[in-house]
């Protein structure tokens, strides 16, 4: 029955017609041997046509149903599920296993090149995070130091000066090198948080909290800890990044007045969630406009150490995002030389 079932879809339309054919010599048999009255002979030349319909109508849906599943892959395919694949249907004819085999190695390739793709970006944002290490402690630990060093000089000289209109222009000049220092150093701390490496991700999310709070009227709850050698360096840092664009994003356009962030190891897994009470947005179509880059960077810091990102946000009901990642993980094992699936 497989094998017959497996006729390519002109054989089976051939076929379909021989039974038709065939059907109807027979109705034409049996009305010239007079056994049937005319009545009868109509009723079943009726009923053959009818059985050629069903017949027809069974093998077009038989047909049609490989075409159901290549839909049904292709469908998976735009929702995000990239290992999504034809099955191999015992029905389908050798054409359309032919073009489903096709369509595999497409999505073969297409997973591949995807998982090449991103171990290209996460160097690239590795050597970013590298870059702007460096540049922080540059900032902190030569630019800063020159600056104090600068501002102990002028105090030095406002002590030994005896004008009194020069101390007071050299007092000026002192705060003003001071307001610099400050600035340099929060410069340097958002560049690059000096804290995430020496004491790990709960203190510099705990630090990121209490600056957001003298930076603005927000305030920020920091809840959960998670060890230091839990997370990766690379791991600790995307999910920093993803927690200090949420809180951008609830600063510059969520209206919010408080923020929680929370972290929880859960079956293997540290889950960070960030929530703030401001007005939300529509999820859907923001992603689909992609006003900015904040939600695709968010995603792609999440899924490059092989982790996931959720945003659940309503108007007028506030922000959720959850980035669940594997603790201790760098990301998926993947080579440049690979070469197999988007």
């Amino acid at each position: 029955m497989a094998a017959l079932l497996r006729v390519p879809l002109v054989g089976k339309i051939a076929g379909a017609n021989a039974i038709i054919v065939i059907t109807a010599l027979l109705v034409s048999w049996t009305g010239g041997m007079g056994s049937l009255q005319d009545g009868r002979s109509d009723l079943l030349l009726a009923a053959t046509l009818a059985v050629s319909l069903v017949v027809n109508v069974l093998l077009v849906l038989i047909a049609l149903r490989p075409l159901n599943a290549l839909e049904g892959t292709a469908s998976r395919v735009n929702e995000g599920d990239f290992e999504a694949r034809v099955p191999d249907l015992s029905i389908a004819d050798s054409d359309m296993r032919r073009i489903g085999s096709m369509v595999n190695t497409l999505l073969d390739g297409l997973t591949s090149d995807r998982k090449r793709m991103r171990v290209l970006a996460k160097q690239v944002i590795q050597a970013g995070d590298r870059e702007r290490a460096h540049i922080a402690r540059e900032l902190h630990d030569s630019t800063a130091q020159t600056l104090a060093a600068l501002m102990l000089e002028l105090s030095v000289l406002a002590g030994e000066n005896a004008d009194p209109r020069l101390t007071e222009r050299l007092e000026r000049v002192r705060k003003i090198v001071a307001d610099v220092l400050d600035e340099v150093k929060l410069l340097a701390h958002t560049v690059h948080p000096r804290v995430l490496d020496d004491l790990g991700l709960s203190a510099a999310l705990r630090l990121l909290g209490r600056e957001t709070e003298l930076r603005s009227n927000l305030q920020v709850s920091v809840e959960g800890e998670v060890a230091n050698d839990a997370l990766s360096a690379t791991t600790a840092s995307a999910l920093y990044r993803v927690a200090q664009e949420a809180v951008g994003n609830a600063l510059r356009h969520a209206g919010s007045t408080s923020i929680r962030m929370q972290l929880e190891v859960d079956d293997g897994s540290v889950l960070l969630s960030v929530v703030d009470d401001g007005q939300g947005f529509d999820v859907a179509d923001a992603e689909q406009r992609r006003p900015g880059m904040g939600l695709f960077t968010m995603r792609e810091r999440a899924e490059l150490v092989g982790g996931s990102l959720r945003i659940e946000s309503e108007k007028g009901h506030g922000t959720r995002i959850v980035a669940t990642v594997p603790a201790a993980a760098e990301s998926p094992a993947v080579t440049l030389s690979a070469r197999g699936v988007f």
